[in-house]
């Protein structure tokens, strides 16, 4: 039997900029949507059915304007709780749970009826409990172990037809739960699997992905949820999956509480792209809608200025773009002023420690914001047409002609020209990087000399 002691303290929330910048979550048990969302439309791939098993709050979509955990700005969410207790906000508690305990033996934490104050938020729904099918047992035992049964299990399928030229599709993980730390080395395995045509591919370091992972940590604050599966420090794991080209694929994606229903377990997943044949990335056209989809320059640089162009249109929305990579940048408009400045997330740049927004305002006062890995920065209030990002780190030594090599997303008020001034560093790693793994590692900033590099020039457009 489960036995939970519930601890609810004060939380001390530090926040900046609008709060309507958060990590919103919105349930849905519409299961195309939640399909599409995930998909992100990307080309190649074509979706012909899904299909949800759950309770009404079990899944649904979130987007990611804080920043939280360095997830992309949207995707979907799935949980053995509610998902709306799972967007942003303080840690309340230190077993929350949307379950009365009606599996084998578990419960809230002790005899008797629930405890009220330890099934928090008025949650407890009497759908809550249900126990797995079988076909759903034979999906997670492998996962969690073959002794442990499962209950509250959310399960969404996706079928989809792809073009003959794609072998394969990314996906972007956070795992969280409520069963961590007490319950690790314990029967309580809440655990989650992600099926491509009946063989499961989601592992971090060898291991499957439920509460017993060596990677699990208590250091990332956010959202309910106690511990976060972070391998190599990183909150957001990427699962390359290998699909059939041409033919119907089906994926399933599947979270359960383990031995009982107490204590909820979360994952939030977004996607990146199909990768095809050579030359063929597979991936979202680049419309500059996504930081997966940064505007880039089509023509070469001018061989006397080295300017690069690049016409942004959309007024209102958040429009990304991406210069050669460096140390920071200077960006600057030579009309109208800036509203918001977003990071690229953690599954596109691997920048565990951020970065630095500085700029003066029309009263030549220096302000300088910490801006986490995929935050936005509500700047609209300080009238700036020009501010500097620095704190890249150099050991990510990215690809300045990947697509997603330093996305930033912006929103802005006028037609105007975008000047972008990369500042960069000589910077040799002590040891070679392995070819493909320059996007994903991390590592200490190291100070070295600051070099200045020509500016790349951008067209905005209302």
């Amino acid at each position: 039997m489960k036995r939970v002691l519930s601890t609810i303290g004060l939380t001390t929330l530090l926040l900046s900029g609008s709060s309507a910048f958060a990590l919103g979550v919105s349930p849905s048990t519409d299961a195309f949507g939640l399909a599409q969302t995930l998909f992100l439309n990307l080309p190649g791939l074509n979706l012909t059915g899904a299909s949800l098993s759950g309770t009404a709050d079990q899944s649904g979509t979130f987007t990611n304007a804080s920043g939280t955990y360095g997830l992309p700005n949207n995707g979907i969410v799935l949980s053995t709780g509610r998902v709306q207790d799972y967007a942003d906000g303080p840690n309340t508690s230190t077993g929350f749970t949307n379950g009365f305990g009606d599996g084998d033996g578990g419960d809230d934490g002790g005899e008797g009826p629930p405890d009220v104050a330890f099934l928090t938020s008025n949650a407890i729904l009497p759908d809550f409990g249900t126990p797995a099918t079988p076909d759903q047992e034979t999906l997670l035992k492998p996962i969690s172990g073959a002794a442990y049964d499962h209950f509250d299990v959310v399960q969404l399928d996706i079928t989809f037809q792809t073009s003959a030229n794609i072998s394969s599709v990314s996906f972007f993980a956070t795992f969280g739960s409520e069963e961590f730390p007490e319950f690790v080395g314990s029967q309580y395995v809440d655990a989650f699997g992600l099926y491509v045509n009946g063989v499961n591919v989601a592992h971090a370091g060898g291991f499957a992905i439920n509460i017993d992972h060596p990677d699990m940590s208590g250091n990332f604050a956010g959202t309910e949820l106690d511990g976060i599966l972070a391998p190599n420090g990183s909150p957001v794991m990427r699962f390359d999956v290998p699909i059939n080209p041409g033919v119907e694929n089906t994926f399933t994606m599947i979270l359960g509480d383990t031995s009982d229903d107490a204590l909820d377990t979360t994952v939030y997943l977004s996607s990146f792209g199909a990768v095809g044949t050579p030359g063929d990335t597979g991936g979202p056209a680049s419309d500059g809608l996504t930081e997966f989809s940064p505007l880039l320059p089509v023509n070469p640089p001018d061989p006397v200025t080295g300017a690069f162009e690049i016409a942004l249109v959309p007024t209102g929305s958040t429009v990304w773009v991406d210069p050669p990579v460096s140390v920071g940048y200077e960006y600057s408009i030579d009309a109208g002023t800036f509203l918001t400045i977003q990071a690229p997330s953690l599954a596109t740049i691997a920048d565990l420690s951020g970065y630095e927004v500085t700029f003066i305002d029309a009263l030549l006062n220096e302000y300088t914001f910490a801006l986490a890995a995929g935050a936005t920065l509500d700047v609209s209030s300080y009238g700036i047409s020009s501010f500097t990002l620095s704190g890249i780190d150099p050991e990510l030594m990215v690809n300045p002609f990947a697509s997603d090599a330093f996305p930033l997303g912006i929103t802005f008020t006028n037609i105007a020209t975008l000047s972008i001034t990369p500042v960069i560093e000589d910077y040799t790693p002590a040891v070679p990087l392995p070819a493909g793994m320059v996007l994903y590692l991390g590592g200490l900033l190291v100070s070295l000399r600051a070099l200045r590099r020509r500016g790349t020039h951008a067209r905005l457009a209302a």
